[in-house]
């Protein structure tokens, strides 16, 4: 597989002014600790759940007006959670880290809560994520590989199987119906119900320590590399793009991806990073966030998107997002396709600051400052991508190709 370093698009880091931001914390009622995972149920209530101290419990209802705390006391069988789900038939799940035992999951179906471990068959004792596919069937990403439920029995896969590491931390299963499985450091899986098919850095990831894999609307995979410090990869099927805060992320490091009922997709870590498809943007503790420390992302029914903090939950109100450009690039090059040279147009020639050529492979071939006009003579043919930079730091990527 290819692999590309640079977005062949306009990429703009915005600044984000108007937000509007309800937060919740302990003092309303929310569970403490970092809030790692954030459903919303088919009533429209909101649930998380927390990776907290013993005692304290890692469950959490919101029904638009009070909390709901459930616990060990209740009948959960862990208070530290990192991953929850509603199933087709109404049923809650809730997957542990385990503290102290062989926690596993619980499943409660609003009155009776029922407890799953790897005595019972679960192939390991944390679960990261939980997802349920198109024939009713619940997954289960473990430490100990992947976890098929049906409502019978566990069917589990691991490295003697065809995974690549047993350490999983996300599954999901794409519009063709095939299954991914992100590991903790072997890359990413992909399983079609008889063969895995395995990619690493080797084949355009990021790092192969994976926190989440996604799927958008568009069909665009995502994966999150949390513990790396790499930056996140996107792959459309054919070629793995990645991207860094030289692109405008709010960092390198980020847990969970979300996708909007607008298209715009939503990266948790250090702060909040959303792109709409051309555009990166950022959220922090300045523009509103309880903690720039961010886990757990939903979108909910009415538009508004739920943050996991360490401080608690952020809301970001609908309707509320500001993204008005601030001293926004408009730069276009011509000839293109040329020969030998090409001409930087923009209203204020006075305002380029640095022009960066590069390969399509990321291998920076020419620089020149405060020019107009660039001589790519020398240059062989392909295509390239032209960095423009202006005297505000600035960005912008346009595609050109040298005959």
């Amino acid at each position: 597989m290819k692999k590309q370093l640079f977005l062949i698009a306009v990429m703009i880091t915005l600044t984000s002014a108007a937000q509007t931001f309800t937060n919740y914390t302990v003092d309303d009622g929310l569970i403490p600790g970092v809030i790692y995972d954030i459903i919303e149920d088919t009533n429209g209530d909101i649930w998380c759940v927390s990776w907290t101290e013993p005692e304290n419990p890692g469950i959490a209802q919101f029904n638009g007006t009070a909390w709901t705390q459930y616990g060990i006391a209740d009948g959960a069988h862990s208070d530290s959670m990192l991953s929850a789900l509603q199933d087709s038939n109404g049923n809650y799940w809730f997957g542990s880290i385990p503290i102290s035992g062989d926690n596993g999951v619980s499943r409660f179906d609003g009155t009776t809560w029922t407890q799953f471990s790897t005595v019972d068959g679960l192939a390991g004792a944390n679960v990261e994520d939980i997802m349920e596919d198109t024939e009713g069937n619940i997954w289960f990403a473990t430490g100990g590989g992947a976890s098929m439920y049906n409502g019978d029995e566990f069917i589990n896969y691991t490295i003697e199987d065809g995974l690549p590491s047993n350490s999983l931390t996300s599954v999901i299963q794409d519009s063709n119906g095939d299954f991914w499985f992100a590991t903790a450091n072997n890359g990413v899986s992909k399983f079609d119900g008889t063969t895995f098919t395995n990619y690493t850095t080797e084949d355009g990831l990021a790092s192969n320590e994976l926190s989440r894999v996604f799927q958008d609307t568009n069909g665009v995979f995502w994966f999150s590399s949390g513990f790396s410090n790499t930056g996140l990869t996107s792959f459309d099927g054919t070629t793995f793009t990645i991207f860094t805060t030289a692109d405008g992320l709010s960092s390198n490091n980020f847990r969970d991806i979300a996708e909007d009922n607008n298209g715009t997709i939503w990266f948790s870590g250090t702060g909040v990073t959303f792109f709409n498809g051309t555009t990166w943007n950022v959220l922090t503790e300045s523009d509103g966030l309880l903690s720039n420390l961010v886990r757990g992302i939903r979108p909910d029914q009415a538009g508004n998107i739920w943050f996991g903090t360490l401080e608690g939950i952020s809301v970001l109100n609908a309707g509320s997002l500001s993204t008005d450009q601030v001293d926004k690039p408009t730069f276009s090059i011509s000839p293109n396709p040329t020969k030998d040279y090409i001409n930087i147009e923009t209203p204020n020639a006075s305002n380029v600051s640095t022009i960066e050529i590069y390969s399509i492979l990321g291998e920076r071939v020419l620089v020149e400052e405060n020019l107009k006009r660039i001589n790519i003579s020398s240059l062989t043919s392909g295509l390239y991508l032209v960095q423009i930079t202006d005297k505000n730091q600035n960005t912008q990527m346009v595609k050109v190709i040298k005959e």
